[in-house]
């Protein structure tokens, strides 16, 4: 991918809009009209050469008749006719072409070869395009509106810290009409179409170098590339720069067709959300908290922790925050002394000043308005208090007003986070409104949402807290793989364990006897009781088929069972080969769990991790991460888990080997690296955890290479 310097695209010294037109509902009518009414001070150079002017601006033939300075070109036409546009463009100099129209590889074959053609055309003249099939894009500050449809229509964003990259014309157009109606500002916004040159990736690199920008939105259908993905969110963590994304499209199951549980417990989505936790993302699920979270980070005011507190006059609202608080990891820290002191001496008696607050409906009066200031101010200088909600509900009228500008005064004493729950009809509070708009002061719509909000920013603290570590990037050893079978194999047990156990993970004490061997005696340096398991690459799920049996506890066992599950195998899969019989050391002791990865298209090898053994589909109980990573990052995978209390010891268990399993984790994610070129997938099914300081062991895998 080139690295392109924006500033021209965002700033254009002048804009051309090939296939302007005098027709108001045609695409170049609509960019012409922007830039004209919306005041861009660039040239703006109508080109069609049917006419000699359009809405009392010069016309030119060809781009190749501009004179004066230009950057971008605004393109319009049908798609067989962009490719000659975009060589004219090379030749004058013009850095960047918007195609606004489709009919490239959406339309199949013929359209295929077009978009080939004009990205070839764009590369050999140094332009670079954004689009084709897309609405364009604005800078807000200067008014370049290079697009058409409803991006250029009101209501007109305003100048603000915040620019977006979207993926879908008319729903992302939706989301950002909803963030500037709850006046949100913007600096850059691309609609990126096919994103056939420049993707969303480098856009938000871009912005992360926009010294104008301060948040960056980003609603995503998907990635080309994953890893650069995950370089720009660093790169926007690094800077500092709150990185939100809504990804849509996470119901597609995207299975990969594989023998392993690995495959049947991952999806793309779960992915994307491994991806954005690596990298410190933001990510919103809908358009409301999406817009909740600009809003919130807007202020300016940084999250600092989970430790909240929320104030107001109905009971319901401090219930139902408090339960959504739950959902967020949310904490309604206790108050100081000082504190509630303080409260005790300015709030009724009839309420509660423990936290939750609860001031009651008819405290909120003119002549209480210095006292509710004063415990406002005593909150948020409380030194274990992050974050304050204000849970105005229904208030409206005065008693709104009043809430703001008490708000608006404690504001001026801190620079903790402060967010108002109001349901009150805008048209009853327009004062209040402006009062909090003045300050602002984010209005959510529900005590969820404010929750939310700021379990969001608490989170995105958290990231800058251990900004080091996220953008930092892991330190594969130089350990070099083992020789590996040739072409697209699966590698049964023995082989997988073998390959396991040299790169440092631990597995059980095995021996392999061949097909036909005798069992007269257990092998030697082994002790009963022990497994035995058939071993063949063609079998992926022995258990399913009488291939293993269990707590073998004499010779006279070892012998029946090793006849026993050889021909259970061959009864079951007459076609598969069989390796022989594993004979292994059984681990009594062990928590089960799995460990798997898959090599992902586009973010290349995931581990997956979650409870083992028959569980490991039935409970749905996983988490996965990007590899490689390191011990703190195996950590937060296991502690993930909602059965992850089960590690610490329930019921008279004992804790388990988290340090070993941790290991054991980012050891599999480095392998995993290494072989990237080669593995489709690894199946470690169970991972056998033992008890605190006794390790944690691979007692059955499969590996599948490409």
């Amino acid at each position: 991918m080139r690295k392109s310097d924006f500033s021209r695209m965002f700033n254009p010294r002048g804009i051309a809009i090939v296939g302007a037109s005098t027709e108001p509902t045609r695409p170049g009518a609509q960019t012409l009209f922007a830039l004209k009414r919306l005041g861009y001070r660039g040239g703006i150079f109508p080109v069609n050469p049917r006419y000699p002017e359009i809405q009392e601006t010069k016309c030119f033939a060809s781009v190749d008749d501009i004179s004066e300075a230009c950057d971008v070109a605004v393109i319009a036409l049908p798609a067989a006719q962009v490719a000659p546009v975009i060589e004219q463009c090379g030749r004058k100099g013009i850095g960047f072409a918007v195609v606004l129209g489709g009919g490239f590889r959406e339309d199949g074959p013929q359209g295929v070869l077009l978009e080939r053609n004009l990205l070839e055309t764009a590369r050999a003249g140094g332009v670079r395009i954004i689009g084709p099939n897309c609405l364009g894009f604005v800078n807000v500050q200067n008014r370049a509106y290079a697009g058409f449809g409803s991006i250029t229509r009101p209501p007109d964003l305003k100048p603000g810290p915040v620019s977006a990259v979207i993926q879908s014309g008319g729903f992302g157009n939706s989301l950002i009409v909803q963030a500037a109606l709850a006046g949100v500002g913007f600096q850059n916004l691309v609609a990126s179409g096919n994103e056939t040159d420049i993707k969303a990736t480098e856009l938000i690199r871009a912005f992360v170098d926009d010294p104008q920008t301060r948040i960056i939105l980003a609603y995503l259908e998907g990635v080309s590339d994953g890893r650069a993905f995950m370089s720009a969110a660093r790169y926007a963590l690094a800077a500092g720069k709150p990185l939100v994304v809504l990804k849509a499209g996470n119901t597609e199951q995207g299975l990969l067709a594989a023998a392993s549980h690995t495959a049947c417990m991952t999806c793309s989505y779960d992915i994307y959300r491994a991806a954005f936790k690596q990298c410190g993302v933001i990510e919103a699920h809908d358009i409301e908290d999406t817009v909740d979270y600009l809003q919130c980070l807007a202020t300016g005011r940084p999250g600092r922790g989970r430790s909240v507190a929320v104030m107001g006059g109905s009971g319901g609202a401090s219930v139902n925050f408090s339960d959504a608080a739950d959902h967020c990891d949310l904490a309604l820290t206790p108050f100081g002394h000082a504190t509630l002191a303080v409260l005790k001496d300015n709030l009724p008696s009839m309420g509660s000043t423990q936290n939750p607050i609860d001031y009651t409906a008819n405290f909120v009066t003119e002549a209480n308005t210095a006292r509710l200031v004063k415990a406002m101010d005593a909150v948020l200088a409380d030194p274990a208090i992050d974050q304050l909600g204000v849970l105005a509900a229904t208030a409206s009228g005065a008693s709104f007003r009043i809430i703001a500008q008490s708000v608006a005064q404690a504001l001026k004493k801190s620079d903790k986070p402060v967010m108002i729950f109001s349901s009150s009809q805008r048209e009853m509070s327009i004062e209040a409104l402006e009062i909090l708009a003045a300050e602002n002061v984010p209005v959510l719509r529900s005590p969820r949402r404010v929750a939310a909000a700021m379990g969001v920013l608490a989170d995105y603290a958290a990231s800058l807290q251990q900004r080091e570590r996220l953008i930092a990037e892991y330190p594969v050893s130089e350990r070099t793989l083992p020789k590996l079978p040739l072409g697209a194999v699966t590698m049964d047990e023995h082989a997988a364990k073998q390959l396991l156990s040299g790169f440092g993970v631990s597995v059980t004490h095995d021996t392999l006897l061949p097909v036909g061997t005798a069992a007269a005696s257990l092998p030697r340096g082994m002790a009963f009781p022990v497994a035995v398991k058939i071993v063949s690459k063609d079998i992926a799920h022995k258990t399913d088929i009488g291939a293993v049996r269990l707590n073998i506890a004499d010779d006279a066992q070892l012998a029946g069972a090793v006849t026993e599950v050889i021909a259970n195998a061959r009864k079951a899969a007459p076609g598969a080969q069989l390796s022989g019989v594993l004979v292994s050391e059984m681990v009594s002791d062990g928590m089960e769990t799995i460990i798997g990865v898959v090599n992902d298209p586009l973010f290349g090898p995931v581990v997956a991790f979650g409870l083992g053994g028959i569980f490991a589909e039935v409970l749905h109980d996983t988490t996965y991460r990007i590899a490689p990573f390191g011990i703190d990052t195996a950590r937060e995978m296991i502690s993930e888990l909602r059965a992850a209390a089960l590690f610490s010891g329930v019921r008279g268990q004992p804790q388990r080997d988290i340090d070993a399993l941790a290991k054991t984790l980012s050891t599999v994610s480095e392998l995993a690296w290494l072989m990237r070129d080669r593995i489709a997938e690894m199946d470690i099914n169970p991972v056998l955890v033992r008890p605190a300081g006794q390790g944690a062991i691979a007692a059955d895998a499969l590996i599948v290479l490409k």
